[in-house]
């Protein structure tokens, strides 16, 4: 058997089409379930193996973390042990583009060991902006001032540009100001923010054509995952990556557009043969995931889309059970049906070999999420679940709004049933971890304000916010680093603060000066023992412990993933860390039944789905049923959450649901009226 026919062996003729057409532009349309992955992989491997083309010079971009390490092991997996160090390079729009603009970003005035600032860091450096510009916090809300900041850079308008393409309004005025003071604040600290580690490469790559050219030579084959995700910087970054070879292949299912709010423009897959003539266009119809009727009602919510790529999904897989249709009375009883649904469907475990007492079981993820364990009801009797916990893992709950998930934890609480809340409180959010890395990134970089401010606010040192400020504006009136300032011993202080700041720069220059012998997690140790952190938390308090066994978590990280020593390893590790996303804290290793949004589930798949709060206003979200174009995007979301079933779906709806503390009416939701009456089984769930 020849290399190519082992490759090819296990795909269908359209699947073996995307991945032989090696050269110029290929347009992949992959349906739900149409063994995208697989086919991405093979045609990896078809370039490297088959056409011999250099590995180095093959780059493959996806959107998350958990699908680009997946694409590398497989990858490395067909390609055999000898290719394994030469592999192509995978990744995400963002992890690729903070690789490079490590060694680049000189080209913008940077450091290579700039910051990257995450959602909170970037909400202080709005509200200190707001606050410069004499605004007001309570009157603008820095997260709405964020996401139009964040909206601008996905669109490459730059802050010289908002205000005058975008409406001429208050809001607008006012962004475009904080906007200009933001970027001077990032640039103060040698920071990016998420959105600009892809826009920055987009410039350099603008005004420096040789830099661009380099890149081109490298990289002349490209394979762009999830190209109807792609928003206007994405798109200019891959253009010019391709435009020297057209070697490009884009795969994506626009049915699946579900970012828009992002800047997501799906228009982008469908106009790809308008930017591609001589492209030859592949459509993966076949779906392995779902049986008949899923399929079936998913393709009967899409063909009412008004703009759409011409495809319809088919399956050889049994024909399965109707949709179940359930109309509950409220939130409450919704949550109880899904729950005792799914004990129902799960079976009963293992006979325990003696009976035990019932126990209280409060799941991390909730007492993080809500910190509000006193209002669960005192009714409540928690008992530990007796099922079959390995059969959980095959159910999820998929909800619009994240706010839908407190009925369904009481429930899940009541029943102690265990579950996994994807997109709660992130490790790398806690307090006690961003502590750490604030050091850990002042290292790196001294001239990062935020996490200066955090750092020595981290531990009691009888400093506060007033004589951090002082420094701060000092060193922006002295043009001097932070530290500069404050070995200075030239600020107004009283003696006793004054010490205290230098005693914390002596030992932030120590571990500077010691780094290039240090791992990360020896790095850590050092933080937690000489901060005064260790101490600090060390207060005898289970809150006290729990929060020093999450630090011990993050040197168990960093053991497994900052291999080395220095400054490299700490790069590594940093930029991983601020690259982390919710869809990473999912584990499909873990027992328990997956409660989450329904655009956290979007590539994952599941035995049984449950898909809550079918009502108008719910879902289709109330904010989009005056927009055509937002309500198709719920549309395209309706599809995502029917395709994650493989054999079972139900979709319930509530006859009234409390909503901000107000009880509404429910009416069933529009896409429930577009299913095929053969293909539901309508039923009401009597009241509890």
């Amino acid at each position: 058997m020849t290399v190519a026919t082992d490759l090819l062996k296990g795909l269908n003729p359209e699947q073996q089409a995307a991945v032989t057409a090696a050269h110029g532009p290929v347009l992949v349309l992959a349906g739900a379930g149409s063994g995208k992955t697989k086919t991405l992989i093979h045609r990896l491997a078809y370039l490297i193996k088959v056409c011999h083309v250099p590995t180095d010079s093959v780059l493959a971009v996806t959107f998350t973390n958990k699908a680009a390490q997946e694409m590398r092991t497989r990858v490395s997996s067909l390609l055999g042990r000898s290719f394994v160090r030469g592999g192509p390079t995978v990744g995400t729009f963002h992890a690729v583009s903070c690789r490079w603009l490590r060694q680049e970003a000189k080209y913008l005035g940077y450091p290579a060991g700039f910051s990257i600032y995450d959602e909170d860091d970037q909400k202080a450096l709005v509200k200190e902006a707001l606050r410069d510009l004499g605004y007001g916090v309570r009157r603008l809300q820095p997260g709405a001032v964020l996401a139009a900041i964040s909206r601008a850079k996905a669109d490459l308008i730059t802050p010289a540009q908002y205000g005058a393409e975008v409406a001429d309004d208050f809001f607008t005025e006012v962004v475009a100001r904080v906007y200009t003071r933001y970027q001077e604040l990032l640039r103060r600290s040698s920071a990016f923010d998420f959105d600009d580690l892809i826009a920055s490469m987009v410039r350099i790559w603008q005004d420096h054509p040789s830099v661009l050219e380099r890149y081109q030579r490298a990289f002349r084959y490209l394979l762009i995952d999830e190209y109807q995700d792609v928003n206007r910087a994405q798109y200019v970054w891959t253009t010019l990556l391709a435009a020297k070879h057209h070697n490009l292949c884009v795969v994506g299912d626009d049915w699946q557009s579900i970012y828009g709010w992002r800047g997501a423009d799906f228009g982008n897959i469908l106009r790809f043969s308008e930017d591609y003539p001589e492209a030859k266009v592949v459509k993966l119809e076949q779906n392995y995931r779902s049986t008949k009727v899923i399929v079936a009602a998913s393709n009967a919510v899409m063909l009412r889309a008004e703009r759409k790529a011409d495809k319809l999904l088919w399956t050889n897989n049994q024909t399965g059970e109707p949709i179940s249709l359930v109309e509950v009375e409220d939130e409450v009883a919704e949550a109880r049906f899904v729950v005792d649904e799914v004990m129902r469907l799960a079976g009963p475990g293992p006979r325990p070999k003696s009976a035990k007492p019932e126990i209280e079981i409060i799941p991390e993820g909730y007492r993080e999420k809500s910190g509000r364990l006193g209002e669960l009801p005192e009714y409540m009797t928690v008992r530990q679940y007796q099922g079959n916990r390995a059969a959980l893992k095959q159910f999820a709950v998929l909800y619009r709004t994240n706010a839908q998930s407190r009925a369904l934890e009481e429930a899940c609480l009541r029943a102690g049933l265990p579950y996994q809340l994807v997109g709660s409180l992130r490790f790398y959010e806690r307090r006690e971890v961003k502590d750490v890395l604030a050091y850990l990134r002042l290292v790196l970089n001294p001239a990062d304000v935020v996490s200066f401010e955090r750092a020595v606010l981290s531990s009691p040192r009888g400093l506060g916010s007033t004589t951090v400020d002082a420094v701060i504006t000092a060193a922006q009136e002295r043009h001097a680093t932070l530290f500069e300032v404050v070995k200075s011993e030239s600020l107004d202080l009283a003696p006793v603060r004054q010490q205290a700041l230098v005693t914390f720069a002596g030992f932030m220059t120590d571990l500077k000066h010691r780094l290039p012998k240090l791992s990360v997690a020896e790095l850590i140790s050092e933080v937690v023992a000489r901060s005064g952190l260790g101490e600090y938390l060390r207060d005898g308090t289970d809150s006290g412990e729990a929060r020093l066994q999450n630090i011990e978590e993050l040197k168990t990280v960093a053991v497994s993933r900052a291999v080395g020593k220095g400054q490299p390893a700490l790069e590594r590790f940093l930029t991983e860390v601020a690259l982390w996303q919710d869809r990473d804290n999912f584990d499909e290793r873990k027992g328990g039944l997956t409660l989450m949004t329904v655009h956290a589930a979007k590539g994952l798949e599941f035995g049984t789905v449950f898909i809550v709060g079918m009502e108008e206003g719910i879902f289709p979200h109330n904010s989009s049923l005056d927009d055509p174009r937002e309500l198709e995007e719920e549309r395209r979301l309706c599809y995502v959450a029917l395709t994650r079933a493989q054999h079972k779906a139900y979709c319930t709806y509530a006859s009234a649901r409390r909503i901000f503390g107000t009880v509404s009416p429910g009416l069933p939701s529009r896409f429930l009226g577009e299913l095929p009456e053969d293909l539901v089984k309508v039923t009401v769930q009597a009241p509890f």
